[in-house]
């Protein structure tokens, strides 16, 4: 009988850690239920037969462990066929079967090869979404597109149990570094809290951010038609053109324009059918797609480069399970379903930040808006807001309840409110409160959604999903009984509803923030920009909802000074940023003080700093650690080392000179350079290192040596 070793009973108990809160393991397999266990246990299987395998090759004698680290391999491959389908199914109970690092370090390198690995990477956010209208599917793809290259890019997961969709929403667009578990292509973010945004973000990537408009202007757009090579598509050029770009009626260009208030507008053209090398029966290649369509273009003399938004319209390829994909944001978007302009409309709007509108139950089941059912009609209230799209004084937050007038959404020139926001606690999300008439583009919504107060769930910052709550006519209400909101239409006099809110929650109180800066105090030369850490605490009841504080610094006169605008925080959390001050050439030696606010609601706070400007005359001191002088060097190449120091503005920069010629210059202690000897005369040569300061002193040092 397989006495199991210690490392196979550690392994053991790493693998019976539980996912989704269902309770303690027994053994190493999993006690979870629901339709993952099958492949969850296959990998349990495939990971107790790899830590079986290992004790074996580890006690094997050396000579004789070839064939078994050939077993190795084969057993650690299957294990990451099984676990990469288990992290499409359910990232959580994938990363709980991740090995410890201690196990993968124990396998030999053909069957490392195959196991997942902790590594640091950095990128900009992106997603694609799949819409299969038909069967109300959906699917939406996260990936980290590496050095803003997106031909290296990681599919994203999330597995850390207090993660969720939104937290990878709210890091679509966005550069970051984070640390996570690679597996092949798949990258999962085991702990939200390791992900940081990138310099010039303000914070972690869980800080709330500021609601701004994602998208303004024209959007040139080219659509491409093509026809694979065993099936044509069923629409012309002008067809589609018309759809997208004419500026009346029920077309893309209008439906945002409308939407907008004029903000946003589509021009451009539609080209082709060209044919292309793929098959209607083929792989769902769309990236391939793309190419081939974009290369036709080109050679018919349309140079896709020129566009801000690339549309490709092809048939219909079963493979794929769906009638559209986008890029949210993005420059690109399919369609299969040429003859239906909602489509065009929904993918488009990926391409724009907006996600789906949905209703509890279904992906899709807001039909008044396009990104729901993928019709022509206006917005919701949620997507405009989010969007930046409404007219200033058009949207008001209730913190308190009443009896409210409440203009049609739709009106050009309301004389009330024409949306109501109404922050949800639990979740912090908002609800929006909306009139809707078949007025204009909306003409054409659907019965149920005309002269009815519409309720609609959401984030607060695109790209987010929007939920449809209810819609009301009058005299109907809605309720969240977990935060004591109760919304009643009341009645409808033209386009005026009157809402009846009531909020027995918890009550709004207002507070002024906690600013912070760390250091409080520092020092640097004339010129030397310094950066100060700041932090913003909102300190408002949590029924108040996020606050945009504005920021506003006060400087000695010479100074300049560089912080966000604003900041967007949730009550009773913080967020960060960096301020940074420089004083100008001609500002003398002394201590100055900095003052920066924050400021939301009437209500501000104020922090203060200290720079000491210090006047530096005095160089670095600057030696060359190696080679000594007059010493000798041999061989294809020598290090060359120096130190600088400098207790004034601190050293910028050391040069490494080579008879009279500069080799390498090193911003970092410790300093060094490599000096190529292959091509280097025999005999003596001489080696000046010069060190500057941020004050622009330097100084340098020389040592003759000899290369033999």
């Amino acid at each position: 009988m397989h006495r199991p070793s210690r490392l196979h009973a550690a392994i053991a108990r790493a693998l019976a850690v539980t996912c989704l809160g269902l309770g303690a393991a027994s053994g190493s397999w999993a006690s979870h239920i629901g339709e993952d266990l099958t492949t969850d246990q296959q990998v349990v299987s495939s990971t107790d037969t790899l830590v079986r395998t290992l004790q074996q090759w580890e006690t094997t004698p050396a000579a004789q462990r070839s064939q078994r680290a050939t077993q190795l391999a084969q057993i650690a491959a299957q294990r990451r066929t099984r676990l990469l389908a288990l992290l499409e199914r359910n990232p959580k109970v994938a990363a709980a079967r991740f090995m410890p690092a201690g196990l993968r370090a124990r396998l030999p390198a053909e069957a490392q090869a195959f196991a997942e690995h902790e590594v640091r990477a950095a990128g900009t956010v992106v997603a694609t979404v799949s819409d299969d209208f038909a069967r109300g599917h959906s699917r939406t793809e996260f990936h980290l597109h590496l050095n803003d290259n997106a031909q290296q890019r990681l599919r994203l997961h999330m597995a850390d149990g207090l993660g969720s969709e939104r937290d990878l929403l709210g890091l679509v667009g966005r550069k970051l570094s984070l640390t996570g578990t690679q597996l092949d292509s798949q990258l999962v973010i085991t702990d939200k809290a390791s992900v940081l945004v990138a310099a010039g973000s303000t914070g972690s990537a869980t800080t709330t951010v500021g609601t701004t408009a994602i998208v303004k202007g024209d959007q040139k757009t080219l659509s491409i038609l093509v026809n694979f090579s065993d099936a044509a598509i069923g629409c012309t050029a002008a067809d589609v053109q018309n759809r997208l770009f004419a500026g009346s009626g029920a077309t893309v260009n209008a439906n945002y324009r409308a939407s907008s208030r004029d903000q946003v507008t589509f021009s451009g053209q539609a080209v082709g059918p060209f044919t292309i090398p793929y098959s209607a029966a083929g792989t769902c290649d769309y990236s391939g797609w793309a190419s081939a369509a974009e290369a036709a273009a080109r050679a018919a003399g349309v140079d896709p480069s020129q566009y801000a938004r690339v549309n490709y319209v092809t048939p219909s390829n079963g493979s794929c399970g769906w009638s559209g994909l986008a890029y949210m944001p993005g420059r690109q978007s399919w369609v299969q379903a040429c003859s239906a302009t909602g489509v065009f409309s929904h993918e488009l709007g990926h391409n724009l930040s907006l996600h789906h509108a949905g209703s509890p139950t279904y992906e899709y089941g807001d039909g008044s808006d396009p990104m729901g059912g993928a019709q022509v009609v206006q917005h919701n209230a949620a997507n405009r807001v989010m969007a930046g799209w409404m007219a200033p004084g058009s949207v008001v937050d209730i913190s308190a309840g009443g009896t409210f007038p409440l203009d049609a959404l739709e009106l050009a020139t309301p004389t009330s409110p024409q949306v109501m926001r109404i922050y949800k606690p639990d979740t912090k999300e908002w609800y929006h409160v909306s009139l809707r008439q078949a007025l204009g583009l909306d003409a054409g919504l659907a019965g149920g959604y005309v002269n009815a107060v519409s309720v609609t769930r959401a984030s607060g910052t695109l790209p987010a999903k929007t939920t449809l709550m209810a819609a009301l006519p009058v005299g109907q209400s809605w309720s969240d009984t977990t935060n004591g909101i109760v919304i009643k239409h009341l009645g409808l006099a033209g386009n005026t509803s009157t809402v009846d809110i009531t909020l027995s929650g918890a009550a709004c109180t207002r507070a002024a923030p906690t600013v912070t800066l760390n250091p409080s105090s520092q020092s640097g030369a004339p010129g030397v920009a310094l950066g100060f850490g700041v932090s913003v605490k909102n300190n408002d009841s949590v029924a108040c909802g996020p606050s945009t504080w504005t920021m506003a610094q006060t400087l000695p006169a010479g100074f300049s000074g560089s912080i966000p605008s604003s900041l967007a925080v949730d009550p009773g959390v913080s967020a960060s940023a960096t301020w940074t001050v420089t004083p100008g050439a001609g500002v003398t030696a002394g201590s100055y003080g900095l003052d920066l606010s924050a400021s939301a609601n009437g209500l501000a706070a104020t922090a203060h700093a200290t720079y000491s400007v210090t006047v530096d005359a005095t160089p670095p001191a600057v030696t060359i650690s190696y080679p000594l002088a007059g010493s000798t060097v041999s061989g294809s190449r020598v290090t060359l080392s120096a130190t600088a120091t400098d207790a004034g503005s601190g050293v910028a920069k050391v040069e490494f000179i080579v008879d009279g010629a500069l080799l390498a210059t090193d911003t970092a202690s410790p300093y060094s350079a490599t000096w190529q000897l292959r091509r280097v005369a025999k005999g003596p040569h001489t080696i000046t290192v010069r060190a500057y300061d941020r004050a622009g002193n330097r100084s340098e040092t020389t040592a003759g040596v000899t290369v033999n």
